[in-house]
C-alpha cells in the first residue's frame, strides 16, 4: 500500500499544488484546509487501521488556519495517533510557533518559501522514520523543549538538533564565543535527556591543574596539604546526571590524557587513591576556542576531540543573528524587572535602533549586564538609548565615605557595577597590562578574560605580556 500524506492549508493553490507533486510519486493524498476538515478525516480514518491509528504516515500542517492555530491541531492529531509524523509549515519568521510544535511533538518545520526538493526530502525521512517506529526500532521523544528566545533560523536549527539529541546519550560538544549561552544549552541537553541525576558543572579555565583535578575526580584524606577529608570529586556528584566540562579547550595535556581515559574506559581514581572509582555520567563539554585549530597546533588531542565532539553545537555570535537581538533585550529586562521590582519595562526606537547597530563582542553576557545597569539608572519604565550607552564611570575616590558606594544621584551600586569599576581602574592604572592587572586583582588571566567580556572592557586592555 502506497504511503498516506494528509496536506492541511488554507492556501487553496499550494495546498493542490502539494498534493500533485506527491501524488506524482506515488503517495495517497488527501487535501484539507481547515482544523475541523482535518479532525474529520483523521478521525473518520482510523477505523480502517485498528489499533494502528489514523491511516495518514505524514502530515504537512501550516501553522495558520482559518478556524484554529496549527500547534493546537497538531496536540490534537497526537492524541489520535502518538506516532503520527507532522511537519509544520511556517511563516519564515514563526520561530517561537515552531519551537512550541517541535516542543508539542512535530517530526520537523519547513518556513516559506522553500523549495519543493527540500519539503521533500524531509516528508520521505519523516516516512522513514514512521515506518522505523512501526517496527519498533526507533525511540519516541515525548520531552518538551523550553523555548529558545529569537527569531533567527540559527536559533531554531539548534533547538531542533537538542530536540534529537538530549534523549540520547551521544557527548556533545558546544561551541561559540564567550557570552554566547553555552552553558544554557548544556543545561537544555541535560533538562530534556533522560537522565536521572543532576546537572554538575564545572568551569575548567577557572582552577589551576592540582586544583581542577581534585575537582573532578575528588581526593583522599592526606593526599595533599588540606586535604583533611575525602571529598568526591564532579564526576561522583554527576553520577547518573551530565557532567558539564565549561572551557574544555583550557585543559593541559596531561589533564587532557586523564580525561581521554575516563570517556574511553569509564574509570578513575580519586586524587592520592587506588581504587577504581566507575562513572556513568554523561558528558557535554563547551569552548570558544577553534579546537581543530588547537589539534594542528598540537594544543589538543585529536583522539580527545573525537570522543567529545560526537555532536557538536555551534552557537553563532550575536552579531551574525541580529534579529535575536530585541527579543533577547525584551526578555532579559523583563527577568531583571522583576528581579528589580520594574513591572513595565519599554524600549524607545532610539534605544532599539542602538540595540541591534551594536556588534555585542560579549554576546548575551554583554547585552543582560548593559541592560541591567540602564534599568538601574532608570527614572521611570522607559529606556532611552543614553541610557543604554552610558559608560561604566569609577566611583568617587574616598574609600572610606559611604558616598564612595553611591552614584551622584545617591543610589547604591549594585555588586557588578563595582567590579566592573574595579577592574576598569586596575586596567588604567597599569596601562591596560593585564598580566599586572591580574596580579593586582589577585585573578587568573582567564577569569579576567571573562569579566573583560563581562562588562565590556576590552578597550581597555591593550597590552599582552
Amino acid at each position: 500500500m502506497p504511503p498516506r500524506l494528509l496536506v492541511i492549508d488554507d492556501d487553496a493553490a499550494l495546498n493542490l499544488a502539494l498534493c500533485a507533486h506527491f501524488e506524482d510519486r506515488g503517495w495517497r493524498v488527501t487535501g484539507v484546509h481547515d482544523c475541523a476538515t482535518a479532525l474529520t478525516a483523521t478521525t473518520g480514518a482510523t477505523g480502517a487501521t485498528g489499533a494502528t491509528g489514523a491511516t495518514f504516515d505524514v502530515v504537512l500542517l501550516d501553522v495558520q488556519l482559518p478556524d484554529g492555530e496549527g500547534v493546537e491541531l497538531l496536540s490534537r492529531l497526537l492524541k489520535i495517533d502518538p506516532h503520527l509524523l507532522v511537519i509544520l509549515i511556517t511563516g519564515g519568521r514563526d520561530v517561537e510557533r515552531a519551537m512550541q510544535a517541535i516542543a508539542a511533538g512535530a517530526f520537523d518545520w519547513l518556513p516559506k518559501p522553500f523549495e519543493p526538493a527540500e519539503l521533500e526530502r524531509l516528508v520521505e525521512r519523516a516516512y522513514a522514520a514512521r515506518q522505523a517506529t512501526a517496527a519498533g526500532t526507533a525511540e519516541t521523544d515525548d520531552a518538551p523543549l523550553r523555548t529558545l528566545v529569537g527569531e533567527s533560523r540559527a536559533l531554531l536549527e539548534i533547538g531542533k538538533t537538542l530536540v534529537r539529541v538530549a534523549p540520547a546519550d551521544t557527548r556533545v560538544l558546544i561551541t561559540g564565543e564567550s557570552g554566547t549561552g553555552k552553558e544554557v544549552i548544556a543545561w537544555l541537553v541535560h533538562t530534556y535527556s533522560r537522565r536521572s541525576g543532576p546537572f554538575v558543572a564545572v568551569n575548567c579555565a577557572a582552577l589551576v591543574e592540582t586544583l581542577l583535578e581534585s575537582e573532578l575526580f575528588g581526593h583522599e584524606r592526606g593526599a595533599f596539604t588540606g586535604a583533611h577529608a575525602a571529598k568526591p570529586g564532579k564526576f561522583e556528584q554527576a553520577a547518573e546526571g551530565t557532567l558539564f566540562l565549561d572551557e574544555v579547550g583550557e585543559l593541559l595535556p596531561t589533564m587532557q590524557a586523564k580525561l581521554l581515559r575516563v570517556l574511553q574506559e569509564g574509570v578513575f581514581e580519586r586524587v592520592g587513591g587506588t581504587q577504581t572509582l566507575h562513572t556513568r555520567a554523561r558528558i557535554v563539554t563547551a569552548t570558544n576556542r577553534d579546537l581543530r585549530a588547537e589539534v594542528a597546533a598540537g594544543r589538543f588531542r585529536e583522539d580527545l576531540l573525537y570522543r567529545l565532539a560526537v555532536v557538536t553545537l555551534h552557537i553563532p555570535p550575536l552579531r551574525e543573528r541580529r534579529e535575536d537581538i530585541l527579543p533577547l533585550a525584551r526578555h532579559l529586562l523583563a527577568r531583571a524587572g522583576r528581579r528589580l521590582g520594574h513591572t513595565v519595562v519599554t524600549l524607545t526606537p532610539d534605544a532599539e535602533a542602538w540595540l541591534r547597530a551594536r556588534n555585542w563582542p560579549g554576546n548575551v553576557r554583554e547585552l543582560d549586564n548593559v541592560l541591567a545597569r540602564a534599568l538601574l539608572h532608570a527614572r521611570g519604565p522607559v529606556l532611552t538609548a543614553d541610557l543604554l550607552d552610558a559608560p561604566v564611570t569609577a566611583p568617587p575616590t574616598s574609600a572610606t565615605s559611604a558616598d564612595a558606594f553611591r552614584d551622584p544621584s545617591g543610589r547604591l551600586y549594585s555588586l557588578d557595577e563595582l567590579e566592573a569599576m574595579q577592574v576598569a581602574n586596575v586596567l588604567q592604572e597599569t596601562g591596560g597590562h593585564k598580566g599586572r592587572a591580574c596580579a593586582i586583582l589577585g585573578i587568573s588571566r582567564p577569569a579576567l578574560e571573562r569579566k573583560l567580556d563581562r562588562y565590556n572592557l576590552r578597550s581597555c586592555a591593550h597590552t599582552e605580556d
